[in-house]
C-alpha cells in the first residue's frame, strides 16, 4: 500500500477562517498526532484557506489552499482543472506526500498520507484522479475511528 494514514476533517463551527476538526482517522501518523496533542483539548485541527502572502512567490502561483495549523504544514496544488475536489502536497520537513479530497462545499476534507512518497506525489495524485488507488482510500476509510 502507498497510502498509510487517514484523517478525515470537517468544518463543524464556521468562523472567519475555515477551521477543520478532525472526526475520524486511523491515528497513527506522528506529525498529525503531535499537533493534536499540542492543543489545550488534545484534539486535531487544520486551518484550510488561500495561500498567504508570507509564501514564497512561486508557492503562490502554483498552490491553490494552505493548510496550517500555527505553523505551515502543506500547500495544496489542484493539478487538474476537471478534477477542483483532488490534490496533493507534502508534510512540511518530512519525506511524506499527502493527497486530499475536499466535498463540493468545502465542508470536509479527507486527507491520505503516504509516506516516503513526497519526491512523487504529483504522479501519486495522477493515480488517485483517475481511480487506481480506490481500493486503498476504502481500506484506509474502513480503519478510521470516530475522533469525537
Amino acid at each position: 500500500m502507498k497510502l498509510t494514514d487517514y484523517y478525515l476533517f470537517k468544518e463543524i463551527k464556521v468562523i472567519k477562517s475555515h477551521r477543520y476538526d478532525c472526526v475520524a482517522c486511523t491515528g497513527e501518523y506522528e506529525p498529525f498526532e503531535a499537533i493534536a496533542r499540542r492543543s489545550k483539548d488534545k484534539r486535531l485541527f487544520l486551518y484550510c484557506n488561500s495561500v498567504p502572502d508570507t509564501f514564497k512567490v512561486e508557492a503562490r502561483r502554483k498552490a491553490t489552499y494552505a493548510i496550517t495549523n500555527g505553523k505551515n504544514i502543506s500547500s495544496v496544488y489542484i493539478p487538474d482543472v476537471e478534477q477542483p475536489l483532488k490534490g496533493y502536497g507534502d508534510v512540511k520537513g518530512t519525506g511524506d506526500g499527502l493527497l486530499f479530497l475536499f466535498s463540493a462545499d468545502m465542508k470536509q476534507m479527507e486527507v491520505f498520507v503516504a509516506r516516503g512518497y513526497k519526491r512523487c506525489i504529483n504522479e501519486l495524485c495522477t493515480l488517485f484522479i483517475d481511480g487506481e488507488l480506490d481500493d486503498e482510500i476504502e481500506a484506509l476509510r474502513n480503519r478510521a475511528n470516530p475522533t469525537m
